[in-house]
């Protein structure tokens, strides 16, 4: 199905759903909006990223193992 074919079946629901159904409608599209604007990444932070991956692969930096990050926080919270 395309895209525009989803467009035209979701007026269909719009303009024929009772209030139960155009809140739930909204809702979701609320949610969704607000969601992806969450995981949109500033020019500062794609930067930090590609400095960290460039330490990391230089050796700059370290990498630990699932059971060593455990006990980091097990260490960090009884402290």
């Amino acid at each position: 199905m395309t895209t525009e074919n989803i467009k035209n079946r979701l007026h269909k629901y719009v303009d024929n759903g009772d209030e139960k159904l155009l809140k739930l409608m909204y809702a979701v599209a609320k949610e969704y909006s607000t969601v992806t604007e969450e995981f949109i990444f500033s020019p500062e932070d794609l930067a930090l990223f590609e400095q960290r991956r460039n330490s990391r692969l230089q050796g700059k930096s370290e990498l630990y193992s699932w059971d060593e990050v455990k006990a980091l926080i097990k260490s960090k919270r009884s402290a």
